[in-house]
Order: structure tokens, then C-alpha cells, then sequence
């Protein structure tokens, strides 16, 4: 048994070098990222070049998996660098899984007292590394969409008040952009970058609500641009409605997760008063052995 962990751990342990040494030439692809959200950057040419290698087709950037990350890549760094971004993402599964499966063979060959648990222990969490890469992005852009929810009342209540103060809607829309580092505002800047590029503020608007991957959002955007449309005479009572419907909204939000909180603090209450329960039934017993 402690062979055949030893050549399997060593069997890994070659693969991860054989691509780390076969992808060298894709380095450069992985280059200034973000440590916090791509650690070990340097070593994710082995799980690019494992994606390479036709002996792995089960592992290659394609299919349902590739158009998942695709399509959230592109609504998280914009969809320019939506096939870049899924594939340092689809790399980072690969190369992180690889080295945790290795490090548990290696680890069971050395303790091979525990290598039944390691090895299981090894093997579950190595999977639950491989989905929590995967679906990592989803639950970054899930995060995301909630606080540009949390921060769009604020965003159509300023908008409004400049608007009705004889401000145009794309220099409201510059001004409120620069005003804020929240998640709407890195869009807002975003979409800013798009109208002055060449796009009409339609389709600027149009992409900032379908990049917020907010159906609440998108909501707004798609009224907004039916108001811009109509030559955006009714556009500061809009703005005024839009706020006053998306704060009662927020309102209703919070209330809801009020009562989701109290709900949860019922099972801390249950353990903590049964903990009780038998401390004085215990005592009680106890009294009457003596």
C-alpha cells in the first residue's frame, strides 16, 4: 500500500513538473493578477498547459464549463477580456487541484499510519477545491450584484436631484461616477469609458445594466433608456419616481433580511436553553442521590 502511494504521490509529482516545464511558454498570460484573488499565480501554466495537452481531453478549456466561465468572465472584467480571464480561472482550478491531490499522496506514502484517512480526507477536499475555483466567480459576481443593488437608490436619488437642477444626463452620470469607489461606481466609470469612446448613451446604458447581472438593474436601465428615447422630456419626474420606488424597495429588502436574522438566532436560542434545560435537570438529580 505505501508503494503504491509513493508512485502514485511521485507519478503526480512528475506531471506538475512536466507541465510546469511545457508551459514556461505561456508565462507571461499570468503576470501582474491579483494575489488576492489568484494566489500562486506563477504555477498556473501547469494547469494552462494540462488544458493544452490532447492525452487530457476531459480537462480541456471547452464545452458547458468554458461558456460558464466565459460568460461570467465577461460580465465581471467586460467581455473583451472574457476568454483571458476564464481560462486564467479555468488554469487556477486545474493547477490548485493537481498540486492538493499531489501533496496528499505524498503526505499518506510518509504517514502511512493514517494513510486510509489522509488519503479520503485528501481526495474529498481536493474535489471541494476544485468546485470552490470553479464556481468562485459566480459567487464573486452574486456578491457584486447585491451591493450595486444596496447602492443604486443612493445613485437614481442623486441623479435625479442633479438632473432637475438643469444637468444633462451623461454629465450627472460622469459626475456621480467619480463620486463613489463602491461596485456601481466602478461600472458607472465603466460605462463612462464606453460613451466616450463612441457609444451612444443608450447602449453605454444598455451594457452597465447588463454588466450588473441585476435584474433590479437592468430594470431601471432598460426604463431609462424608453425615457432617453422619447427625447427625455418626462425625465426628471421618471428619475423622481425611480428613486422613490427603489428606496421602499431597499426598505422592504432590509426588513426581510431583519426577519431572516431573527429566524436564524432561533437554533443558537433552542441549544443554548436545552443546554440549560439539562444543566438543571442534571443538578436536580444529582440532589437526590444524596
Amino acid at each position: 500500500m505505501r508503494l503504491i502511494l509513493t508512485v502514485v504521490g511521485t507519478l503526480l509529482t512528475l506531471l506538475f513538473i512536466f507541465h510546469y516545464i511545457r508551459g514556461r511558454q505561456y508565462q507571461s498570460l499570468f503576470v501582474g493578477l491579483d494575489e488576492s484573488n489568484f494566489p500562486l499565480s506563477e504555477l498556473y501554466t501547469v494547469g494552462y498547459s494540462w488544458s493544452l495537452w490532447t492525452l487530457s481531453p476531459h480537462l480541456a478549456f471547452e464545452g458547458k464549463p468554458a461558456n460558464k466561465l466565459r460568460a461570467e468572465a465577461g460580465l465581471l472584467y467586460e467581455s473583451q477580456y472574457a476568454d483571458y480571464y476564464s481560462r486564467v480561472w479555468w488554469a487556477q482550478t486545474i493547477t490548485l487541484t493537481h498540486l492538493f491531490l499531489t501533496f496528499t499522496f505524498l503526505l499518506g506514502a510518509v504517514m502511512y499510519d493514517m494513510a486510509l484517512l489522509l488519503i479520503g480526507v485528501g481526495i474529498f477536499l481536493s474535489i471541494v477545491m476544485a468546485a470552490y475555483c470553479y464556481n468562485r466567480m459566480e459567487k464573486t459576481l452574486e456578491e457584486r450584484t447585491a451591493k450595486c443593488e444596496a447602492e443604486l437608490p443612493e445613485i437614481v436619488s442623486t441623479m435625479a436631484i442633479l438632473v432637475n437642477s438643469g444637468m444633462m444626463l451623461r454629465d450627472a452620470w460622469f459626475t456621480i461616477a467619480d463620486s463613489g469607489d463602491g461596485e456601481i461606481y466602478k461600472l458607472m466609470r465603466q460605462t463612462r469609458g464606453h460613451m466616450e469612446s463612441g457609444k451612444s448613451d443608450s447602449d453605454a446604458i444598455f451594457l452597465f445594466g447588463k454588466n450588473s447581472n441585476s435584474q433590479e438593474i437592468r430594470k431601471f436601465t432598460s426604463a431609462l433608456i424608453q425615457s432617453l428615447d422619447k427625447g427625455g422630456s418626462e425625465l426628471e419626474s421618471f428619475l423622481m419616481h425611480q428613486s422613490s420606488e427603489l428606496w421602499y424597495t431597499k426598505r422592504q429588502k432590509m426588513l426581510q433580511a431583519g426577519e431572516k436574522a431573527a429566524t436564524k438566532l432561533l437554533g443558537p436560542i433552542v441549544l443554548i436553553f436545552g443546554g440549560i434545560i439539562i444543566i438543571i435537570m442534571t443538578a436536580a438529580f444529582a440532589g437526590t442521590l444524596f
